[in-house]
């Protein structure tokens, strides 16, 4: 009985620490290394459902939503507990979401919320809460959505996707026409992107500052942020974020009366959206097109 105990710890341990390995790869943005370690407990253990998250984590980051599911579906056939079960509830949210699966989204990540609160983990609480925010403004519900994010912000220690709530909290003011506020928000989370060398999700929140500048008319700055942003979104290997990118670039067009141009990058996005799995950006998009034709 005693070795089997010190078997089930040392397997715990072994766990943790791999868990911890592959959220310090994915702070770094190198993705390539949390790809390298999943693969490489996989092949030691095919049912090892770290190792399955961490390989969905890192084929999320990078927008490959199908394959992401693919894996996240993999570690949900064996058992977890605790605040694994509370992060894959999390990343099967965000997942399904991109993938335009709402309903189900909603489902996992409201369970997901749940535990978390039921467990006291104020890590997995943060996420479930910022990942909450986004499907309330998806459904509409602006008043709910600004009331997660600011409760996931306070209690969030990870700092880039903290920025995120920033970043998103700057998104709904520009949605209500609220450009001051939408500009202090995204540039906080900016600012903390600079401070954390937090390049990945730099480049996203440049790109979404270069699109309110391009709303106001300020063109010229508006494309220095499109481009620097892309820089950095191309270097972390983004397939969803370039096909946003290309969408903003396609507006930006649109706004110089550069119709060709803007056909142009609408296709570019239109590839991107179709590569990564992203079916309501693409459904919009397509609208978008149609408009321009």
């Amino acid at each position: 009985m005693k070795r089997f105990l010190a078997s089930g710890i040392i397997f715990l341990a072994c766990a943790v620490q791999a868990d911890q390995a592959c959220d310090e790869a994915l702070a770094r943005f190198d993705y390539a290394s949390a790809t390298n370690l999943a693969d490489a407990l996989l092949k030691k253990s095919p049912n090892d459902a770290v190792a399955w998250i961490c390989l969905a984590r890192a084929r999320y980051e990078r927008g490959d939503f199908r394959t992401a599911l693919d894996a996240l579906n993999e570690a949900a056939k064996q058992p977890v507990g605790g605040p694994l079960a509370v992060k894959l509830g999390n990343w099967f949210g965000v997942t399904l979401r991109r993938l335009g699966r709402n309903e189900e989204a909603w489902r996992y990540q409201q369970a997901a919320l749940s535990h978390a609160k039921k467990i006291n983990d104020q890590g997995g609480l943060a996420t479930a809460l910022h990942n909450t925010a986004g499907m309330r403004y998806d459904r509409g519900d602006i008043p709910g959505a600004l009331r997660d994010y600011q409760a996931s912000i306070p209690i969030n220690s990870d700092l880039s996707e903290r920025s995120a709530s920033y970043n998103n909290v700057g998104l709904i003011h520009q949605w209500r026409g609220d450009f001051t506020l939408a500009r202090q928000a995204l540039e906080a989370a900016i600012a903390l992107n600079r401070q954390g060398n937090h390049f990945h999700h730099l480049g996203k929140h440049l790109m979404n500052l270069g699109n309110l500048e391009r709303q106001q008319g300020r063109y010229d700055e508006a494309k220095r942020l499109l481009d620097e942003g892309k820089v950095w979104v191309e270097k972390a290997g983004d397939v969803f974020w370039l096909g946003i990118a290309a969408h903003y670039q396609a507006w930006l067009a649109r706004n110089l009366r550069q119709p060709d141009v803007a056909r142009k990058y609408f296709e570019e996005a239109k590839r991107y959206y179709e590569q990564a799995g992203a079916a309501d950006d693409l459904r919009r998009l397509q609208q978008q097109m149609a408009q321009l034709n």
